[in-house]
């Protein structure tokens, strides 16, 4: 059996059960608390309440119940040591509940490790458990000597302050902006005051499930703290991430929604007629040339003049979603939309600039809302518009592989949702399978 099947096990789903599964299988860490506690680190039992230390032996099953009856009939915690791997530790509480930890000293202070609770985890996959937390411990210690020790003392806010010095103030991250936001309105406020080395994987699945979001939006953050972790373990602050096994949650896929050809044509119209009447209108333009191209609204804001090539027909897209420098080709009536904003623009500067400022436009997601109730249609979305130019595409009989390359996507498996999305380019097929 896998020695890791247990915490595989509690992240099937994150409810309540699976919560209390978690906070079974977790043990606080602490470096200079010698003693542990169901109840956390704040409450530990001093080290001589317990057992005295040479209590111990070859754990067996027979070890086991024994030291269980004898902590449950003297209502007192007892700690044992396996003789047959130093290191692991079998902790009876007067419940009857049976705990395996690893404790380690390490340059006079010990480390408390949770391995899991039996007889979840069987005495042999403790062994191999607490086997691996070791090493780790001896590699981590190697490498950072004292820091590791300093750095058992950190909360997780402390933690937080580091990664955002050192990783999203760089400009490097291109989700800077989005991370800061969800720190500061959630991780800080439910995780901050925890401290680094008592973090259990039960305190993130806790957290995740606590929040009123869609299973997408928590997939969000639990992609952050893997992110925050996995620094943390490359910085030396901590050897093992408690969010290593907890698995992201099933995401429904929108259904994928697209202008038919007469919404798309009344929408156009609404928009040809508010612009003769505001050829300035720079919102009303940049939602133009997205339903002529399919390109990401980010992407497209930050377009500039210098960036178009006005003999190919080809556009440079510098502010991609990957960070990764784009060309895409333009049909006829979204260049000619281009020529009329150079000709009122000039050469140089943003393609759809913001009034009053040096930033490019605004958002126009107001704009789009009145613009479908004038043509008197569904409220698309703005990205429901790149879904539309997608599905034209498709339908047309463009080949997949363009496709993928005109919308910008990353892999193919990506624009094969289009393509089961879009059941009219089956229609053709099927009617002359059976005409």
């Amino acid at each position: 059996m896998d020695v890791n099947y247990p915490l595989n096990k509690i992240t099937q789903a994150l409810d309540e059960k699976s919560i209390a599964a978690a906070h079974k299988n977790s043990f606080n860490v602490d470096a200079e608390i010698h003693g542990y506690s169901d109840q956390g680190v704040s409450n530990a039992i001093e080290y001589s309440e317990v057992a005295p230390k040479n209590t111990g032996g070859v754990f067996t099953k027979a070890f086991l119940d024994e030291y269980k009856i004898r902590a449950v009939q003297t209502g007192r915690t007892i700690e044992a040591s396996d003789t047959k791997c130093t290191g692991l530790k079998a902790i009876f509480h007067s419940s009857g509940r049976i705990k395996f930890i690893v404790r380690k000293s390490i340059r006079g202070k010990n480390v408390y490790v949770s391995v899991g609770s039996y007889p979840e985890f069987s005495i042999n996959n403790a062994r191999e458990h607490a086997f691996k937390i070791i090493q780790d411990l001896k590699a981590s210690v190697e490498t950072y000597g004292e820091r590791f020790l300093t750095h058992s003392k950190m909360t997780f806010n402390e933690l937080v302050d580091e990664y955002e010095k050192s990783v999203l103030s760089t400009g490097v991250k291109r989700s800077a902006n989005t991370d800061l936001s969800k720190i500061r309105k959630y991780l800080r406020p439910l995780l901050g005051a925890k401290k680094l080395a008592g973090m259990t994987e039960a305190d993130i699945l806790s957290y995740l499930h606590n929040l009123d979001l869609k299973p997408a939006t928590r997939n969000r953050h639990l992609a952050l703290i893997k992110a925050v972790f996995t620094w943390a373990i490359r910085m030396g602050y901590i050897s093992r991430s408690p969010a290593l096994y907890i698995k992201a949650l099933p995401e429904v896929t929108s259904d994928r929604r697209a202008m038919d050809d007469s919404q798309l044509q009344r929408w156009m119209d609404v928009c040809e007629r508010w612009r003769n009447g505001k050829p300035d209108h720079e919102a009303l333009a940049l939602l133009m040339f997205l339903a002529l191209t399919g390109l990401r609204l980010g992407e497209t804001r930050h377009l500039r003049l210098e960036d178009v090539d006005w003999i190919r027909k080809v556009i440079t897209l510098r502010h991609t979603k990957n960070g990764k420098l784009r060309r895409v080709p333009v049909c006829d009536k979204a260049f000619v939309l281009l020529t009329e904003q150079r000709q009122h623009l000039g050469d140089e500067g943003w393609v759809f600039p913001g009034k009053g400022t040096d930033n490019p436009v605004s958002e126009p997601r107001r704009l789009q809302k009145r613009l479908c109730e004038a043509a008197g249609i569904p409220p698309f979305t703005i990205h429901e518009m790149r879904h539309t130019f997608a599905t034209k595409l498709i339908e047309s009989g463009a080949d997949i592989h363009t496709v993928k390359d005109l919308l910008g996507h990353s892999t193919i498996k990506v624009t094969e949702l289009y393509l089961h999305a879009s059941p009219a380019r089956y229609h053709e097929v099927v009617n002359r399978a059976m005409g």
